[in-house]
């Protein structure tokens, strides 16, 4: 784990690491509480943003690499028009292609921990989560969530999906079909 933390310290702004470490530390949490693997959610935490603050030509190349095709984590429209969701797809072609990390489940959970989807894995609702709700994170309602996802994972899906997409609406941004789908699947499995 140590060339891990040692490797986003070198790639990562002081506040983008600290918020990294952040939230590998609430995805171990999460994963405890809810019977999945700590130390897996926590490198998944760990890495989820390694590519956040690499130039938008590398970005560029990583995101919209033919790998994510094949593996059905392709981007959908708005993800290649926002540079701003690029990082999420990168970092899944970067840990596999760079690090060597074949975790098929891992990969998925950097690839959508931005946009969400319907049918989320538990270690993707971790990461997902855990990215929202990391201890140093601060707006409106915010200990709230973090009950919600400490309590139900689908629960917190289900109120994390609700709150970006009403943000997305109050500040007239669009809304990327994955997390449309998403809302939709937890709408309906919430019943």
């Amino acid at each position: 784990m140590n060339k891990y933390i040692e490797l986003i310290k070198g790639k990562l702004s002081e506040e983008r690491f600290t918020h990294s470490i952040m939230t590998a530390d609430m995805c171990r949490e999460l994963a405890e509480n809810h019977g999945y693997d700590p130390e897996k959610a926590y490198l998944a935490g760990l890495l989820h943003d390694i590519c956040k603050e690499e130039s938008e030509t590398e970005l560029k190349r990583l995101a919209f690499s033919h790998s994510l095709e094949s593996a059905n984590r392709s981007l959908d429209p708005l993800e290649k028009e926002i540079r701003k969701l690029w990082h999420a797809p990168a970092g899944a072609v970067y840990i596999c292609e760079v690090l060597g990390i074949n975790d098929t489940e891992l990969i998925s959970a950097v690839r959508f921990h931005t946009v969400g989807r319907a049918a989320m894995s538990k270690l993707e609702k971790i990461i997902y989560l855990g990215d929202l709700v990391e201890r140093s994170r601060e707006y409106p309602d915010i200990e709230k969530y973090r009950e919600y996802v400490l309590f139900d994972l689908d629960l917190g899906m289900y109120e994390a999906l609700k709150w970006s997409i009403s943000e997305c609406l109050t500040e007239k941004k669009q809304i990327s079909r994955y997390t449309y789908e998403a809302y939709n699947y937890y709408v309906k499995k919430k019943g």
